[in-house]
């Protein structure tokens, strides 16, 4: 009797402890911090003033006046809005009413508290739920680069870049076969001296091309192959030759100068591939179809996030203890206010932003070293 009821007691307590250890399991497991408004939007509402960010802006108020405006004349013009953003209260006409609203009270602050509080008392402020719900984003860098190039072939110019061919439809040939069966011949509007310099206009989507006239040529993007971007860098980094942490433009072209004839093998790795046209102006025009400005513009998957609506991104000042953007003692982390007009062929998830640096080598250098991650709000005024 006394051993029947010592394991009764035994077989209890065992029980009440696996309950105990479960429900503390339960408690404890990660939960997502932020949830999306409604399936396939990338951004959370916080309703919490305490969650917000120190709307801190460290650029030229200038530029933000200009983007804001280039965003307002997208809205004047555009007709129709994504219905899952109208839905939300990302309306055309709010918009309008919240840039106008934000550049009136931007032009008259003078200090950042007061723009906080302007912003808390005044704005919905809405978070991109990141990597794992968590908030976190990878902020990258690109640009306009400017290349000596020629709209000629020549012994020097002999890569070319192309505009869309006549037979042009969705999805088109893979880079490899474009490449290896010449299936553009006919269609070239520029060339360059390097296959990478060529490549690199792919991935930035415009360039411009220095000729030995002296004048200046500007290409921007027409349309792509429709097949899927991979990163050459990123397959450097998985097959060991870069490490993830020091992964720049600057190491990939030192990896490529040191290693030219590994170039072929990586580019034909990504199936993407860019078409191109002439453009009359310098400017290049983000996918909105409003130019872009320097760290003032960012590109972004207009599926998941509101088209030019009025943005807010803290980046990490850190990159690599090489390159970049590197976090030292004392120093804090870089943030800007931005308008999200451009998108691009890598920036397909709520946990991507790219930031547009500007025109030329040191746009460039910039934007190929911002590799990090930080925070992505939007504002709507409520």
């Amino acid at each position: 009797m006394r051993l029947k009821s010592t394991t009764l007691h035994f077989l209890v307590a065992v029980t009440l402890l696996s309950m105990i250890f479960m429900t503390g399991c339960s408690t404890s497991a990660k939960r997502p911090l932020l949830s999306p408004l409604k399936p396939g939007v990338g951004i959370a509402e916080i309703f919490n003033p305490n969650q917000f960010p120190d709307f801190r802006d460290d650029y030229n108020k200038d530029t933000l006046l200009r983007s804001i405006d280039n965003s307002i004349e997208y809205f004047e013009r555009v007709k129709d809005y994504p219905d899952i953003f109208r839905s939300l209260g990302f309306t055309r006409e709010k918009q309008i009413e919240t840039l106008s609203f934000f550049r009136t009270r931007l032009l008259n602050s003078h200090s950042s508290q007061d723009l906080n509080e302007f912003i808390r008392n005044n704005f919905r402020v809405f978070q991109a739920i990141g990597k794992r719900y968590e908030g976190k984003v990878l902020f990258t860098g690109y640009g306009t680069p400017i290349y000596d190039g020629s709209l000629f072939p020549t012994e020097t110019f002999r890569y070319p870049l192309y505009k869309k061919p006549a037979d042009f439809k969705k999805p088109y040939y893979t880079r490899r076969v474009i490449e290896e069966q010449d299936l553009l011949r006919g269609y070239e509007i520029g060339y360059l001296k390097s296959k990478l310099d060529a490549y690199l206009i792919h991935v930035q989507g415009s360039g411009q091309l220095r000729l030995p006239s002296g004048e200046m040529a500007y290409v921007g993007y027409s349309a792509d192959s429709g097949h899927e971007y991979t990163s050459i860098g990123r397959l450097l980094v998985l097959d060991g030759k870069i490490k993830e942490e020091e992964l720049t433009l600057s190491t990939l072209l030192s990896f490529f100068e040191q290693h030219p004839d590994e170039l072929d093998y990586y580019l034909k790795r990504n199936d993407r591939f860019i078409f191109f046209k002439k453009v009359d102006n310098a400017i290049p025009t983000g996918s909105i179809g409003a130019p872009v400005t320097s760290m003032r513009s960012i590109a972004t998957d207009k599926v998941v996030f509101p088209p030019g609506g009025l943005a807010f991104a803290v980046i990490e000042k850190k990159v690599s203890k090489r390159f970049g953007w590197f976090k030292k003692k004392g120093q804090v982390d870089r943030s800007l206010f931005a308008l999200d007009q451009d998108t691009g062929s890598a920036i397909k998830t709520p946990a991507r932003a790219d930031v547009y640096f500007g025109i030329g080598d040191e746009a460039m250098l910039n934007a190929g070293n911002l590799n990090t991650y930080g925070k992505l709000f939007y504002l709507l005024k409520r």
